[in-house]
């Protein structure tokens, strides 16, 4: 719902990957979070940094991307790649129909115990 009503409203703009922030991963490994220049509609220069961090990055620095960002809060902006958009609302949903079909077994299971 978040994304969907972020969407509605979001501003279409072009942004460029000016750093990649190197951390250690929760298992090992390095991710990294992109820290994206781009200009509103209005001309205002933002700099923004992804919140979650992940190998591999959205790119290589000085790599230009699509961006969306809501025009009231520029500063909430993301990635607009489908993957970047809809990956975790995606997740979540399935893991969701997963525990929903769960429950119904068992409980139908229950009933006819």
């Amino acid at each position: 719902m978040r994304t969907r009503r972020f969407l509605r409203t979001a501003v279409e703009t072009r942004g460029t990957i000016v750093e990649l922030l190197e951390s250690s991963g929760s298992e090992g490994g390095t991710v990294y979070q992109a820290v994206v220049e781009f200009q509103t509609a209005t001309g205002q220069s933002i700099r923004w940094q992804e919140t979650m961090a992940s190998n591999p990055p959205a790119g290589p620095q000085g790599d230009q991307l699509l961006m969306k960002y809501d025009p009231a809060f520029p500063q909430r902006a993301r990635i607009a790649k489908a993957t970047r958009l809809w990956f975790l609302p995606g997740l979540f949903g399935l893991l969701g129909l997963l525990f929903l079909g769960i429950g119904v077994v068992l409980t139908v299971a229950g009933v006819l115990v």
